[in-house]
């Protein structure tokens, strides 16, 4: 047997292990990065999430403004406008190609890989498939997820599509999908495949579409009916394949209803990719789901592995992992800090686009808050009526008493983008409303919206 490599440093995961790996190569150790899938480096953000899904949401927003071009005047031929679903699909997938590819030449200059499929074969060594064996200081499991598929009977035989395989093995635009899950990529799958003339049928298990503040959820679920057909409240009893369609028997409170389609999309949740590691070897405690457990400092009941990102389950975001894979690097060696996600922001790429950060209204009852709410709408104020006073609002949670900002929320175009001043002012010293209240905003911006409902909370 070859001899056992040592490294100072051995990051598992091609995704968001590279933040680690990162930190630990600008400081001069040596770095083993292990991944499964070469071809794939980046992770889920590259290849599978962040970057291309919002390529196809972009695709998405060219053709709502086409749709609506008329509310401003300016008039097309609607029926002459033509989707080259392929060629949609193409630019996306090129991209992603290219930024793989460059992850690759990244990763073998700064680090040693090892591709395969890993696991754990005793205290910190790890085996890969083709009999090699490494060893290191401080690991780092970052290993992401994977889509969850629930045990529903048929479904393997009906040819189901997951995130993944639309960015990667789609070939046809689908006359009719079936989406099952409501959450945000769920949502931003209706979005997308409906933008482009494909009728969409979204099913859920709640009343409202999303985990967000109620308020939101709400407005959500009511705009995105306009667009595709709901079924709510409804649970998924069996997949079926008939007369070249696939299809699902749902339960509602109005009874069993089969629906069917030229295919079903999965978004109902994620599962960790821990399942393959061994992790019992080591010591490294898991959850009831399978994430890795960990403590404020991203240590795991090993002293010597930490893990970060999707496999430890606290916010699946590419921007949360990198916050966290570099506390988790800095707490390896030698730091003490602790993880705060009070101010860790989230966005819906739908339409209408969400933004928030913080508690919702609900939490903050929950938790027994004393509270103001304030909320303006984007037809309340000049950009707003500029853009089209779309149908959306900001809403802020304000602690009485101390001013002290505990959430805000935004639903309508360029939310995402907009929370931003907030989410600076949550990390500020104080993290007082009038931090925002008391900044100077350009006149007519939508970021005039955010300034509004800060001032009313005066």
């Amino acid at each position: 047997m070859a001899a056992i490599e040592r490294y100072d440093v051995i990051c598992i995961g091609g995704g968001s292990g590279l933040t680690a790996a990162y930190y630990a190569q600008q400081d001069g150790k040596s770095v083993a990065l292990v991944d499964d899938r070469p071809d794939q480096l980046g992770g889920t953000c590259v290849n599978r999430g962040c970057i291309p899904t919002k390529g196809l949401i972009q695709a998405a927003e060219v053709m709502q403004t086409i749709r609506h071009a008329g509310d401003f005047g300016i008039h097309l031929d609607q029926s002459s406008v033509r989707v080259d679903f392929q060629a949609v699909l193409e630019t996306v997938r090129r991209r992603r190609e290219n930024d793989a590819a460059a992850v690759r030449r990244w990763v073998e200059g700064a680090f040693t890989p090892f591709y395969g499929q890993a696991r754990f074969v005793d205290d910190k060594l790890i085996e890969m498939e083709d009999g090699r064996q490494l060893t290191g200081e401080r690991i780092f499991i970052a290993a992401g997820a994977r889509p969850a598929i629930p045990p529903i009977p048929g479904l393997a035989e009906s040819g189901f599509l997951t995130n993944e395989s639309v960015i990667f093995d789609l070939t046809e635009q689908p006359e009719h999908l079936i989406i099952l899950g409501g959450g945000y990529i769920g949502c931003e799958f209706a979005h997308f495949f409906s933008s482009l003339g494909t009728r969409v049928t979204v099913i859920d298990h709640s009343e409202c579409l999303l985990a967000e503040d109620d308020d939101v959820r709400a407005l959500f679920t009511q705009e995105l009916a306009k667009r595709v057909e709901l079924v709510l409240q409804a649970e998924a009893r069996q997949a079926l394949v008939r007369d070249g369609q696939c299809g699902l028997v749902v339960t509602t409170d109005d009874g069993e209803r089969t629906m069917l389609g030229d295919q079903i999309l999965l978004a109902t949740g994620r599962r960790p990719n821990t399942d393959r590691l061994a992790l019992e070897q080591t010591g490294v405690e898991l959850d009831g789901r399978g994430f890795v457990v960990v403590d404020d400092e991203l240590r795991t009941t090993h002293p010597d592995i930490y893990a970060y990102g999707d496999v430890i389950g606290q916010g699946m975001f590419k921007h949360t992992s990198s916050y966290e894979g570099e506390l988790a690097y800095r707490n390896a060696h030698g730091a003490s800090l602790a993880v705060d996600y009070t101010a860790n922001p989230h966005a819906v790429f739908s339409n209408p686009q969400i933004g928030s950060v913080g508690l919702t209204e609900r939490a903050c009852r929950d938790q027994g808050l004393d509270y103001t709410v304030a909320r303006k709408n984007y037809a309340d104020f000049a950009k707003g009526k500029i853009v089209g006073s779309p149908p959306g609002f900001a809403k802020l949670l304000v602690e009485k008493g101390s001013d002290r900002i505990l959430g805000f929320h935004m639903i309508g175009p360029q939310a995402a983008d907009l929370i931003h001043e907030v989410v600076v002012a949550m990390n500020t010293a104080g993290a007082t409303a009038a931090r925002v209240r008391d900044s100077i905003h350009v006149h007519p911006t939508l970021a005039e919206l955010v300034k509004q409902v800060f001032d009313a909370t005066a």
